[in-house]
């Protein structure tokens, strides 16, 4: 009997190891996840911030918009390039992470959390460069 209960024991043990991998699994595959939506994101920011950089030319051309707010989308597109320098130098950093002290890695963490926060705002940013090219096309009319 007691030999039945180390058995069970042990199948509990394997249980729990297989069950704690297969989350390990899940978590690493969604820090990935994370990291692709950003990508996805970042792209389609690019993209938008694109064509206002060129509507903000036509209003320009064609109205009375000061050609000063042609600053609003290139700031723009130079925070969206700056956040996307700082992913590629998270992905050299991880490339070399085996070769990094304890030190780096926690200074790389906390530079982690702040691209995060960054990408936000980028999203806010671009959300502000909308609501004013909208603004002048109203007032084109």
């Amino acid at each position: 009997m007691e030999n039945t209960k180390k058995n069970d024991i042990a199948e509990i043990e394997k249980s729990v190891e297989k069950t704690y991998a297969s989350f390990e699994k899940f978590e690493e595959e969604g820090k990935q996840n994370i990291l692709k939506h950003f990508d996805r994101i970042h792209d389609k920011l690019f993209t938008v911030n694109t064509v206002f950089i060129a509507g903000f030319i036509a209003l320009i051309m064609f109205s009375d918009v000061p050609r000063s707010f042609m600053l609003l989308p290139i700031f723009n597109m130079i925070y969206l390039i700056w956040i996307e320098y700082r992913m590629v130098a998270k992905s050299r950093f991880e490339a070399s992470i085996t070769h990094k002290s304890k030190i780096e890695i926690e200074k790389w963490g906390k530079s982690i959390h702040k691209t995060n926060l960054f990408s936000f705002l980028s999203i806010i940013s671009t959300l502000i460069v909308t609501i004013v090219f909208v603004y002048f096309l109203l007032q084109t009319k």
